[in-house]
């Protein structure tokens, strides 16, 4: 038995039916009653169960042999991941599948990649096996970051230099993800996810404006005014540091602009490109709406 935790988010969502498709037998992990009775009405065993209180995820545990960890950074993940992992081996877990970040790093400037570093590293001490899945950033952040700001300014706003990223689409990462978890020879591997190409801000403002049908462009914000914004919108002053380290670690690192066919190899279709998913969102770019925060880490 499989069990899912994040099975609700921009991945999840998206995994568990790509494991429901394939037959493949796991339950997912939620926090609120409501959500469980959604789940299992979709046909999809679900169990309550809080990933910051041990307590309520032992029987969460319960006959698994193998986890999907996706879990929302914050200052203490390294320890509620940890608890975890100690829970999992005493339960018979036998693998764990890590959601991670592109340049984690336990040594990172940015917290983000810190910590995914550092839970990493705690993961393949654990005497579980392993398998760590490196998203590079979602291309569905671009819609909620950016969304609002196209359409009433027809503006990018963002401290992202000339940094060249290739964005990838969640469902991608899900598709991965669900191959790994429902196929062998994966213990002790590390996959980068990516699109198939990597752009510039300046070279998506052109894109989402091609496809508007009007200008758009993309303004370089210097860090101050970056972190303020992001503050006034609602996100935390930690969070909102940590995006913007996040930017200095890809404009300061070439190779984070690489191209990995992870994608295609892995699930055997090649992973979809960003003027397509701009294409089937373009909606986003023209209704004004309240302003999304950035999921996860690339995420």
């Amino acid at each position: 038995m499989l069990l899912v935790i994040g099975a609700t988010g921009q991945i999840g969502k998206h995994l568990v039916q790509d494991l429901k498709a394939r037959k493949t037998p796991f339950k997912a992990m939620v926090r609120k009653e409501a959500v469980r009775a959604d789940l299992e009405g979709q046909g999809i065993q679900a169990v309550v169960g809080d990933f910051t209180q041990p307590p309520s995820y032992l029987k969460a545990l319960a006959g698994v042999k193998d986890v999907f960890l996706l879990t929302t950074p914050n200052r203490d993940l390294v320890q509620q991941e940890g608890a975890f992992l100690t829970a999992a081996h005493k339960a018979g877990v036998r693998r764990v599948v890590r959601l991670s970040a592109m340049g984690a790093n336990p040594s990172s400037a940015s917290p983000l990649l810190r910590i995914h570093g550092q839970c990493e590293a705690q993961l393949e001490a654990s005497g579980l096996a392993w398998t760590i899945l490196r998203p590079s950033m979602f291309m569905q952040n671009l819609a909620s970051m950016y969304g609002e700001s196209v359409a009433t300014t027809a503006t990018m706003f963002a401290p992202a230099g000339d940094a060249r990223i290739p964005m990838v689409d969640t469902r991608d990462i899900a598709a991965v993800a669900a191959t790994v978890l429902a196929t062998k020879d994966h213990d002790g591997l590390i996959y980068e996810i990516t699109g198939p190409e990597a752009y510039t801000y300046s070279e998506i403002a052109e894109l989402v404006g091609a496809q508007l049908g009007r200008t758009v462009k993309y303004v370089d914000v210097p860090d101050d005014a970056a972190f303020h914004s992001m503050v006034d919108r609602g996100m935390s002053g930690w969070f909102a540091h940590s995006i913007i380290t996040l930017f200095h670690h890809f404009r300061a690192n070439a190779h984070t602009a690489v191209v990995m066919g992870t994608v295609a190899r892995l699930t055997g279709h090649p992973a979809r490109n960003l003027p397509s998913y701009l294409q089937e969102h373009l909606q986003a770019f023209r209704t004004v709406a309240k302003p999304g925060a950035l999921t996860h880490t690339h995420s």
